[in-house]
């Protein structure tokens, strides 16, 4: 499913990856994901049997998860997916002591969804001149 997963980030993340010449899940090489898919919790996403994102979770030391990909393909988008996964995953890993990510902070639709959930920033990271990443939280 690696070589699957990795198409379906790069339809997702397109955009980010040619607003800011960078974005971690654009593009990833292949031995990374088969990496991530052993070492992480990685999901699929199917609408009718179509493959139409993907969600990769990763559990910490401290008891907290980092949801380090959130991925559904343009023409799925704003259909609520995206929540339904959110909420599938967060009732899965119920035991989190609390949940964080990134996502660029000129990227207000990801911003508002995120808050939509009830994630709160927490902080920003200035990757470079062009991306400033904010740092979401949301306790369990």
């Amino acid at each position: 499913d690696a070589a699957e997963l990795i198409l379906i980030q790069n339809m997702s993340f397109e955009e980010d990856y040619n607003l800011y010449g960078e974005c971690p899940a654009y593009n990833e090489p292949l031995v990374r994901m088969r990496e991530t898919i052993k070492d992480a919790f990685v999901y699929k996403i199917i609408v009718d049997r179509v493959l139409v994102g993907d969600m990769i979770i990763r559990k910490r030391d401290d008891g907290s998860r980092y949801l380090r990909v959130l991925a559904i393909v343009p023409e799925y988008q704003n259909k609520g997916i995206g929540s339904k996964a959110i909420r599938l995953a967060e009732a899965e890993h119920s035991d989190a002591s609390f949940w964080n990510l990134i996502t660029p902070a000129s990227n207000n639709r990801n911003c508002h969804f995120y808050e939509r959930m009830g994630y709160r920033k927490v902080g920003e990271i200035v990757e470079s001149d062009l991306l400033t990443l904010v740092e979401y939280r949301k306790d369990s």
